[in-house]
């Protein structure tokens, strides 16, 4: 469930209606609490593959920058043998068992990170302007496409991106030390076209 908390409207432009704004601006929130898990394992190992597969309920990516998805839970190409595995709020223990069970006795190492990482979906009309102003990849929708992801920076923050829809919707993996730099250069990217803050319940 999503809650508008706020409205930034661009400064000088006078009076717009809520509609206007949302129409036209970008539109951001914090899905704090996620489980976020790093897998590592050998992709040429098809037993691995499929034992992962199995415990996540989700095809483990192989290709290059891309992710899959279930609707729950999504699984990002990180490296030839790097995951990460973003999961459900407080479910990040269930998924390490999961895995661990799946995998007892092939070469694998599984990670919580979830207390160094967060999630932030960045989506609207704007969304592709803000952020080319501070990531250098190209996100035109014939490169970047739902279930594309790439690891990248926004202005100085490090983050992983990927996009889930087509309308479109993407998603950015922050440490948690960059969260405030991150936001704060979110506020003075959206001056021309305003920021709607949102809450994930």
């Amino acid at each position: 469930m999503l809650e508008t908390l706020q409205r930034a409207a661009p400064s000088g432009t006078g009076p717009r209606s809520g509609s206007a704004v949302l129409d036209r601006a970008l539109l951001a929130g914090w899905r704090e609490g996620l489980a976020v898990v790093n897998l590592r394992g050998d992709a040429a190992d098809a037993a691995f593959r499929a034992a992962a597969s199995r415990a996540l309920g989700l095809a483990l990516p192989v290709q290059p920058c891309t992710s899959t998805a279930n609707g729950v839970s999504r699984v990002v190409w990180a490296g030839p043998d790097d995951w990460f595995v973003i999961g459900p709020k407080g479910q990040a223990e269930v998924i390490e068992s999961q895995l661990r069970t799946a995998l007892g006795g092939m070469h694998h190492a599984i990670t919580d990170v979830s207390s160094g990482y967060t999630v932030v979906q960045l989506g609207g009309a704007a969304v592709r302007d803000v952020l080319a102003q501070g990531c250098p990849l190209d996100l035109h929708p014939r490169v970047f496409k739902p279930g594309a992801c790439a690891g990248s920076h926004f202005f100085k923050a490090s983050i992983w991106l990927w996009q889930t829809d087509e309308a479109p919707t993407y998603e950015a993996l922050v440490r948690r030390s960059f969260m405030g730099y991150f936001w704060l250069m979110l506020e003075r990217s959206t001056q021309e076209c305003g920021l709607v803050t949102r809450r994930f319940a």
